[in-house]
This record gives structure tokens, C-alpha cells and sequence, in this order.
């Protein structure tokens, strides 16, 4: 008689902790991804062969600009009108409850004036209070907007400016900063020293790297590394980001290269 053979056991397969591995994972990359900040202003990099690479993380980035472009954005854009409107965005997101007929009965602010997008960003952000860099990316992106009342408001204060001030309307636009992946935004250079300080406070692992356009003055330049020379805030390394220029052989120089 032949012998039975035994029923196997059958195996049951629980997949509930792989899905919450995967989740993990999921919820520790979107944590820890740094994307690159947006973009406010332009600077043309002059040309290097240096391969170093600038890090993605603890970095504080400023802009020096160059006379035109910096002129241009005085022209249209007021660096203490920019400056009030991101502190609005970041006060206004910090109400509870906030609403879009809250925001537009803020008469003490410029949110009255603003546009129906920016009210709407305010007010569907996922996360409230918005940071300083979200707030700067908002009024950045009001500033693009075609017909904004940053534009109107700055042709009608050039009118009333004497060249002395006009200048140093300039000039406040010259330095634009951001850290980690926040949104550029002014920085007059009476405020180099004070900014700085703060941030290292906030970070003390905190890289410097500027973005100097090849066509900024020299003395922007000295002014501000004087600044961050200072005993007081001590910020005496720094990185310049260049275009990474391919390598030339020496034997394809012309001659009067070589």
C-alpha cells in the first residue's frame, strides 16, 4: 500500500510591513531632498576651470549683480516695497483661519493690492506660518506678474527721489541672498553683517558662496568682503561660482597664448 504523502502547509505572505517600509522610505526622501532654489535674478558667471563642486546643503548664496541689471530692477521693483511685502505674506500666513476677504481687509499691508494668485497661494499653502524663503518666492513671482503694483508703486516713487537717493535705491539692489532652498531677495549691504550673523546663529556649519556677475564694479566687491572681514562676523571663507570652462591643451593655445 503506498504511504501518503503529507499536505504541505500553506504560506501566508504578510506584506503590511513592506508597505510601511516603503512609506518610510518615501516619507525620508521627500524629508532629505534638496531641489535647487528658484531662481529671482540672473547672474552671468564669468568662466573658470576650477571642478570644484558647490554643496547643495548649509549654504548661504549671495548675488552681486551687475550696474544695469540692478538699475532695471530699481526701476520696477522697490527694494523696501519687496522687503514689506514678503514680511506681509509671512504675518498674513500666520493667522488662524486664514481667508481670502481676511487678507484683502488687511488695509495696513500691501494684500489689498496684490493679485487674486498670490491671495490664493496664501491661502491654500499646506503649511502655515510660510518660511521667510517661501514668503520671498511669493513676492518674487508677484513681481513677474505682468501689471503687478510693485511696478505701478516704483514708477511713481522715481518721480519723487533726488539722484542721491536714486542712487541708493540702486545700490539696494545690488545684493540679492538666499539660504538653503529659499527664494533670492534683497539684502542692502548696511545689512550684510547683521543677515550673516543671523544665519550662522541658525546654522553654524553655514558656507558662504557668492554668484558674482563679470560685469559687477569692483567696489561692490571690496565693500562686501570688507563686511563679512569684520571682527564681528567673521566670515572669512567664501566660494565664487564660475561656468566651468573646458580644458585647453597647451599645444592648441595660439601662439600668442603661449
Amino acid at each position: 500500500m503506498a504511504a501518503r504523502m503529507k499536505r504541505r502547509a500553506r504560506i501566508v505572505l504578510d506584506m503590511t510591513p513592506m508597505v510601511d517600509i516603503a512609506f518610510l522610505l518615501v516619507i525620508f526622501f521627500m524629508s532629505t531632498y534638496h531641489a535647487r532654489p528658484p531662481t529671482t535674478v540672473e547672474v552671468q558667471l564669468p568662466d573658470s576651470r576650477s571642478e570644484f563642486k558647490v554643496p547643495e546643503a548649509n549654504v548661504m548664496q549671495i548675488n552681486v549683480l551687475n550696474p544695469d541689471h540692478a538699475k532695471k530692477l530699481a526701476d520696477s521693483i522697490g527694494p523696501t516695497t519687496m522687503l514689506t511685502l514678503i514680511n506681509n505674506i509671512r504675518q498674513a500666513s500666520a493667522q488662524p483661519g486664514v481667508t481670502a476677504e481676511g487678507l484683502r481687509g488687511m488695509t495696513d499691508t500691501y494684500l489689498p493690492m496684490v493679485s487674486a494668485e498670490l491671495i490664493k497661494d496664501i491661502v491654500e499653502a499646506p503649511s502655515k506660518p510660510l518660511n521667510r524663503g517661501r514668503s520671498a518666492e511669493l513676492a518674487a513671482r508677484e513681481c513677474a506678474r505682468k501689471d503687478n503694483f510693485l511696478t505701478r508703486m516704483a514708477k511713481q516713487e522715481l518721480s519723487a527721489l533726488t539722484p542721491e537717493q536714486y542712487v541708493a535705491r540702486i545700490d539696494s539692489m545690488v545684493l540679492w541672498y538666499a539660504t538653503g532652498r529659499e527664494a533670492s531677495q534683497p539684502m542692502p549691504l548696511d545689512q550684510v553683517g547683521t543677515v550673516v550673523v543671523e544665519e550662522r546663529i541658525r546654522n553654524p556649519r553655514l558656507m558662504m558662496v557668492l554668484l558674482v556677475d563679470k560685469k559687477c564694479q569692483s567696489g561692490k566687491m571690496l565693500d562686501l568682503t570688507s563686511i563679512l572681514q569684520k571682527k564681528d562676523v567673521n566670515m572669512l571663507r567664501f566660494s565664487l561660482v564660475t561656468n566651468l570652462k573646458a580644458t585647453t591643451k597647451p599645444d592648441e593655445l595660439p601662439a600668442e597664448g603661449r
